[in-house]
């Protein structure tokens, strides 16, 4: 087969050509995905989508239909929703008993009821089936036997759980994998359904006395690490907002003081958790133009036939050459009501067709995703280590 796109001879030692896993079409894939497949493995891909998957914007149904082909048949992606009688209705997969009310009864409110509602079934369906947890948003260009799962099936290997690691004990949730029935992640969720009881948004979640920190916390570790957002709320806000990550950073610098039924929650984070390096494996974009939607978005829509030696076609070539030789997958944010100015998700959702225009660097990075692959044996992990100062608490000791 004649290839639509050839490798440059200064990345043929890094990329090699081949065949999607998967030929059909988006719309077969994404028409496949209304009948979700029985769980026969832990190789499970979870996403969410309130209004079904044929809602999702064109650029995330082209992220989901790219899973599929990049993970192949040995992976099973469902994309859970809240869409009365659909078969991939959360409440059909995951047990009601592991949600808050207002979950269960449909009574979530606020700007943010989307990516909330993911937040509550991430850690509950994981715990439950096993396999990975992946927001629509991400581009993925590796696949994950070559990222981590290989390392967590392994028994001669300590890892059970995968996660992003930004910096000191921030991940971000975007992504997360772990091994069925893992007691890490039943806490984490159990901490984090533990913040939404009464409440039907996240107001005041910010105040819970078990994240006191998040009052604290600031822009320092991000700005330190070389991202800066124009954010449209304060600092406080967006920690509210992210309160599933605030669990995990308190899960992560307790040792489960010493109770009935608990564990070393520090000591099995530093020992279990395979620590992938986020910023440098999944923001390749953002590491060359920086966090600005409108500048990521110019350098995916530069033209292949633009000036070769034009500062904006040696960018756009950056980002997408490094994606595609040393990154795992791209995440892309909406950011909604989070920045002062759209992130690309909100671009390309207002945008249609603007994330793989033809003749474009963003037709390309597409094409790449699913047709090269990265020659390179493993992806950058952090040697995390937990806190040298470890509260003696239980997970939900003040």
């Amino acid at each position: 087969m004649v290839n639509k796109f050839e490798i440059p001879q200064e990345y043929s030692s890094k990329l090699r050509v081949v065949e999607p896993r998967d030929r059909r079409t988006d719309d077969e894939i994404i028409k496949a995905l209304l009948n979700p497949k029985v769980v026969t493995s832990e190789k499970n891909l979870w996403a969410f989508w309130h209004s079904g998957v044929e809602s999702m914007p064109d650029w995330c149904k082209r992220n989901v239909a790219s899973w599929v082909r990049i993970l192949g048949s040995t992976w099973a992606v469902r994309i859970l929703d809240t869409v009365e009688g659909s078969p991939n209705h959360a409440l059909k997969w995951v047990d009601p008993a592991l949600l808050p009310e207002a979950f269960v009864e449909g009574k979530m409110d606020g700007p943010w009821i989307g990516p909330h509602s993911a937040d509550l079934l991430r850690g509950a369906a994981l715990y439950t089936y096993g396999g990975a947890w992946m927001d629509v948003g991400c581009v993925m260009i590796r696949p994950f036997d070559r990222i981590f799962w290989k390392q967590l099936e392994d028994p001669s290997t300590p890892h059970l759980i995968a996660v992003p690691w930004l910096f000191d004990t921030m991940m971000a949730n975007h992504f997360i994998a772990a091994r069925k029935g893992n007691p890490f992640i039943k806490a984490w969720h159990d901490l984090f359904v533990h913040f939404w009881r009464g409440r039907t948004n996240n107001n005041g979640i910010g105040h819970e006395p078990l994240i006191a920190f998040c009052e604290t916390l600031g822009w320092s570790g991000y700005a330190k690490a070389g991202f800066v957002w124009d954010m449209k709320v304060d600092g406080f806000t967006l920690h509210q907002y992210a309160a599933q990550v605030l669990a995990w950073w308190r899960l992560c610098t307790i040792d489960g003081g010493g109770h009935d039924g608990e564990f070393d929650y520090a000591d099995y984070a530093e020992k279990h958790i395979l620590w992938i390096r986020g910023f440098k494996e999944m923001y390749g974009a953002q590491v060359v133009v920086g966090c600005e939607g409108q500048d990521l978005w110019d350098a995916f829509n530069t033209k292949l036939d633009a000036d070769p030696k034009s500062e904006e076609y040696q960018r756009a070539s950056k980002v997408v050459w490094g994606l595609l030789t040393n990154c795992c997958w791209q995440k892309v944010s909406h950011a909604k009501e989070l920045t002062t100015r759209p992130d690309l998700g909100m671009i390309w959702t207002t945008k249609p067709g603007t994330d793989n225009a033809p003749g474009t660097f963003g037709e390309l990075f597409r094409y790449g995703a699913e047709h090269f692959e990265q020659l390179r044996d493993e992806v950058l992990i952090k040697d995390w280590k937990k806190p040298d100062t470890v509260m003696h608490k239980g997970l939900f000791e003040p």
